[in-house]
């Protein structure tokens, strides 16, 4: 089988790569700055480097928010043509913190209690009715930027008059006390390969490891597991990463994490991540091909079936001089088990008819 992984070529891209060739017998790296979707009256079509992308079996695409739009619609364009682990209205939901926290809503997953406002100008009448410390964030970004905290409505105000040149929505997040840790979880194929706790560094509320936070092995509770796997399922994503708030026993996601990376993951819990992820993609790949072929399958019997003739082009399995058809060869030609038949045999062909009749020859 083949896969294609389209990235920007990051680090954890290229872990995930290289895992794969131990599963698939074609890896092909291709960066996403070089694909292009055609979209006509006939149409959509996925282009490499101006040529027609080849086929895969899978083809798992990973990008930042700055490319959500281009993911989208090749993930739309191919979503039928092969396995992909990330649905197409996943890469909208996962790099758009509000968005995430409506799908997470819908499947019950518990979270921070959060307001979207259209501009600053309502976000400060917001700031009236809550308690503080406040999060404020912009919908957009990852690896922690684009989240700023209040300690006051003062400050919390000033930081809105310095995001009205963005002049975009506003998110404003209760805050939860962890200590300046939150705990990132990677949910890959429906369950939890890997998990850590994340400390933010020195003078900083941000856990991320980009932001400068440590990360260190962690287990999570049963319920705490379903929690992310739930959330995975909101997003509709097979692989992406899940970030909560741990307080007491209770749990809250804050984010998720669509194209995670996977380094300093993999450096915390001494699991071979990328090899997780690579060992599902393929599982996943098969199960889609098997799924596909049978509904392929399925298609053209049904096809056949309204034809007068139908012609196969296959090998015989011919074992103890028996030779054994196809099973879609019973299927198409009617016969049942109490059908007489008449047999006519030549080198290199057989014809058997189910009109002759025992019956007649008797008499």
């Amino acid at each position: 089988m083949k896969i294609a992984i389209i990235s920007l070529n990051s680090e954890s891209s290229k872990m995930i790569g290289e895992s794969c060739k131990k599963y698939f017998s074609q890896v092909d790296m291709i960066n996403l700055k070089e694909i292009e979707v055609h979209v006509d009256g006939n149409g959509i079509e996925v282009l490499h480097n101006g040529e027609k992308l080849k086929a895969y079996d899978c083809v798992y695409c990973r990008a930042s928010y700055k490319y959500v739009l281009l993911t989208r619609s090749l993930t739309s364009a191919l979503k039928d043509k092969c396995y992909m682990p990330l649905s197409a209205s996943s890469f909208t939901i996962g790099h758009d913190k509000f968005l995430t926290q409506l799908s997470l809503q819908k499947y019950n997953v518990d979270m921070p209690k959060t307001y979207l406002a259209g501009n600053t100008l309502n976000a400060k009448e917001i700031l009236k009715n809550i308690h503080y410390p406040a999060i404020i964030k912009i919908p957009s970004g990852t690896h922690g930027k684009g989240v700023m905290f209040a300690d006051s409505m003062q400050s919390a105000k000033s930081l809105l008059d310095t995001m009205d040149v963005f002049k975009q929505p506003v998110i404003i997040q209760e805050y939860i006390e962890t200590n300046a840790t939150d705990i990132r979880v990677l949910v890959v194929g429906g369950k939890v390969v890997g998990c850590m706790k994340r400390k933010a560094g020195k003078d900083e509320l941000r856990a991320n490891i980009h932001m400068g936070g440590t990360g260190k092995k962690h287990s999570l509770s049963d319920d705490a597991e379903k929690m992310a796997v739930r959330a995975s399922v909101a997003v509709k994503a097979d692989i992406c990463a899940i970030d909560l708030l741990e307080k007491g026993k209770d749990y809250k996601v804050i984010e998720v994490n669509v194209s995670p990376g996977i380094q300093g993951l993999t450096k915390a819990t001494g699991k071979d991540i990328a090899g997780e992820i690579a060992k599902t993609l393929f599982e996943k790949t098969k199960e889609w091909k098997n799924k596909h072929d049978n509904l392929h399958y399925k298609e053209m019997v049904k096809d056949m079936k309204n034809s007068e003739e139908k012609e196969i082009a296959t090998t015989l399995d011919i074992k103890a001089g028996i030779i054994k058809l196809p099973s879609i060869v019973t299927q198409l030609s009617g016969f049942g088990v109490e059908d007489n038949v008449h047999i006519k045999v030549k080198k290199g062909k057989i014809v058997v008819d189910k009109s002759f009749s025992l019956e007649k020859k008797n008499s």
